[in-house]
């Protein structure tokens, strides 16, 4: 029987997507299906995905752009693996990836899905990751851990049992945010808590265009929780009662906290600050070229400055990452 199906979605990715294809051909176990799901890309992505001829490379074309959740549930339809691993079309894995993670699941057969520890990649391909990583390889992170956001893994690493992702109904894609977040909770309310290897086997590309840099995610992505929590008091969410998600509705109710561009410029100037440490002088370049761009007057700008100043000179006196090498995982 093949044990996994690795589900990729893919939009607008042609400069990137060949990098994440290539990782999951590098891996060390080869009882895998690829299926990468094109989200009705407009640039050359689905020619790039074409261009390989394995026979363990399954394409999935959309004709309308409807969003990763969406995507993925296309893709697991096809499934014929055991088990799902998710992937994104910017990002990166480890050629031990698929493999400790098939350990992992049989080591703990209680949890609900295995995620992985992530390094990120800056726009000159600089690796960093944690300084203080734990010297156990395996870390149970609960369903409390995940609605506060004091979590390890990252969401596009993650390999669940197909069969556990349906008993709970898949992706539900009432947005294009924060999806993931939404059925991690789900399984792990119906199966318990997961398995996070703690060795940074996932690359996480910083790209300034991505959904984290943009202001509305950081609203968006709120709204899982509260469903989280909603069934976890009366038994339902809203989505289940059927009722309409209205964000500013939300707001006034105070179910969701506001949030500012500034908060996203703020995470975009400490991302041009952990650049500098790496002397990645182009991704420096990229992120402040983007912060500067979201001040949009003089004051905001002066703000920004100094917030820059202010995240070196903290950066110099505790710098709370460290540069990664693949000599770290033994490769």
């Amino acid at each position: 029987m093949l044990s996994i199906s690795v589900i990729l979605p893919c939009y607008n990715a042609e400069n990137l997507v060949r990098d994440a294809i290539q990782s999951i051909l590098k891996q060390t176990t080869n009882n895998w299906e690829l299926i990468v799901v094109d989200d009705a890309s407009t640039d050359s992505s689905l020619s790039v995905i074409r261009s390989y001829q394995d026979d363990r490379i399954r394409v999935l074309s959309l004709d309308v752009n409807s969003g990763y959740p969406t995507a993925m549930n296309a893709g697991i339809a096809l499934a014929r693996g055991k088990y799902i691993a998710r992937m994104d079309a910017d990002d990166v894995c480890l050629p031990t990836r698929l493999e400790e993670q098939l350990k992992a699941l049989e080591l703990h057969p209680e949890a609900a899905f295995c995620g992985l520890n992530r390094y990120r990649i800056t726009p000159g391909n600089k690796l960093y990751c944690d300084r203080n990583l734990t010297n156990d390889k395996y870390k149970i992170e609960t369903w409390e851990d995940l609605i506060t956001n004091h979590r390890l893994f990252t969401d596009p690493s993650v390999m669940v049992e197909k069969e556990k992702v349906l008993s709970v109904g898949g992706y539900r894609a009432f947005q294009r945010s924060g999806m993931d977040v939404d059925l991690w909770l789900r399984l792990m309310e119906r199966f318990g808590p997961c398995v996070t290897i703690t060795t940074p086997l996932f690359g996480k590309r910083l790209e300034p265009g991505s959904l984290i840099f943009k202001p509305e995610t950081a609203l968006i992505n709120q709204v899982p929780r509260v469903l989280a929590q909603q069934r976890k008091q009366s038994g339902f969410d809203a989505i289940e009662r059927g009722e309409k998600i209205d964000l500013q509705v939300w707001l006034q109710e105070g179910l969701l906290t506001p949030t500012h561009a500034r908060e996203k410029r703020s995470l975009l100037v400490g991302t041009a600050v952990a650049c500098v440490s790496l002397l990645d002088w182009q991704g420096f370049s990229t992120y402040f070229y983007h912060a500067w761009h979201m001040s949009a007057t003089f004051t905001d700008k002066v703000t920004m400055l100094m917030e820059l100043g202010s995240k070196l000179i903290r950066r110099i006196r505790h710098n709370p990452y460290k540069q990664f090498s693949l000599s770290d995982v033994g490769l």
